[in-house]
């Protein structure tokens, strides 16, 4: 990741004080990540561009190398320091460009020197691991028909986030299946004989088909992330698709239930942000400030312990029963059409399981989930995340232009 520093000041500013004020900014960047230096024709030899209004006075520089920063198509931030008149410029250049460039995603970091290298650091940390352009999102089937307020406009999707939706059939699915050999089966079979419990060996047999077939189609399409309308498995296969989204996202590629695209584009961020698989649950339960959250297709991976049960409104497939050890989680929703979030931080309590919920369950101390969830809700499905990861999503969120719910 390579990133360029752009210099704009005042042709009336002191010479040597821009020697000074320059150097002392690129050994504050220097102490933070790699960069150098660069001039408007050098765009194209970086990955991040920071543009340091060192002076002010220095806003139509800044019109004048607008097209070229436009047409690299670089990300890029606005650094402002706290002297020379610097902030003043820096705002009304963020200003025209809001009014002028609705799509620019940019923003500014001000402070000391050493304040603005370490948020530029987490900027450029973030642009490098987390975008959804050119990712390829299979929606197998559909939206399950009870998503009312999951079922967006896939072509808006597409204009908001850089990433393709492609449509496809059960029908399509179907004959990705029907590849499935039977010694797949036996080898799936044997590898969670350990854990199955109750779970019979045909059911065990069922869910390898819809795991080697979701695997096949992945490959086929070339699908980074994928979700399904898998209750209409029950009819056709009287089989779930629970465990096999459970292990595609222990194996990197997210993977969620009932065709819930927003939901799934949570799970999409979080995962190139965090390196980490996610839970995408139902709500079951509010009281004040707990939240209880359950669903049957945790990945194993975050798991402390699990093992495998039927599906629980059905009673048939292959589901996961498991429970957590980490002591803080983060929960997520997106709403990619108006550009929305929730995020909120909870802690973990004791939980005593219910069998009249899904299978996996966590209850959190999560202080306003009342007020959100009762008022202003994105969805029902939300991601969790275990761990505190607040502070890095809501800085890729800010570059993004997203707002917080």
């Amino acid at each position: 990741m390579t990133t360029g520093i752009l210099f704009l000041h005042s042709l009336l500013q002191d010479k040597d004080r821009l020697v000074l004020l320059k150097k002392n900014f690129t050994s504050a960047c220097l102490a933070s990540f790699g960069c150098r230096e660069i001039t408007e024709k050098q765009f194209d030899s970086c990955d991040f561009i920071v543009v340091m209004i060192l002076t002010g006075g220095t806003e139509n520089t800044f019109l004048q190398l607008w097209p070229s920063i436009k047409a690299s198509g670089k990300p890029f931030v606005i650094a402002s320091s706290e002297t020379d008149n610097s902030l003043p410029a820096a705002v009304e250049i963020l200003s025209w460009l809001r009014q002028n460039e609705p799509d620019c995603r940019t923003s500014i970091v001000h402070g000391s020197f050493e304040a603005q290298a370490q948020k530029i650091q987490k900027l450029v940390s973030v642009d490098m691991g987390m975008t959804l352009e050119g990712q390829i999102i299979g929606v197998i089937g559909g939206p399950s028909k009870w998503l009312i307020a999951s079922a967006p406009d896939f072509a808006k999707i597409e204009d908001n986030t850089g990433a393709k939706v492609l449509t496809i059939p059960m029908e399509e699915f179907e004959k990705y299946i029907a590849q499935v050999e039977e010694e797949e089966k036996k080898e799936f079979a044997k590898r969670f004989e350990e854990r199955k419990a109750n779970i019979s060996i045909d059911e065990l047999y069922l869910s390898a088909t819809i795991y080697a077939g979701l695997k096949r189609l992945i490959a086929a399409k070339e699908l980074t992330a994928i979700t399904i309308r898998c209750f209409d498995l029950l009819t056709t296969h009287r089989t779930t698709g629970c465990m096999a989204l459970s292990l595609l996202n222990d194996e990197g590629i997210p993977a969620g239930c009932e065709g819930d695209v927003p939901a799934l584009i949570s799970m999409m961020i979080a995962k190139d942000a965090l390196r980490k698989p996610t839970f995408m649950a139902n709500v079951s339960s509010i009281r004040g400030s707990v939240v209880t959250f359950a669903h049957c297709t945790c990945p194993t991976s975050i798991l402390n312990y699990y093992h495998l049960e039927t599906h629980f409104e059905s009673g048939l497939g292959v589901s996961v029963a498991g429970e957590f050890q980490e002591r803080f989680f983060t929960m997520l929703r997106v709403d990619p059409i108006e550009k929305r979030y929730v995020m909120m931080k909870g802690e973990s309590m004791e939980h005593k399981y219910s069998p009249n919920l899904c299978r996996t369950q966590l209850k959190l101390d999560m202080p306003g989930v009342d007020s959100y969830f009762f008022n202003k809700p994105l969805g029902n499905h939300h991601v969790l995340i275990p761990g505190d990861h607040m502070n890095k999503l809501q800085e890729w969120f800010y570059s993004e232009g997203y707002a917080r719910v």
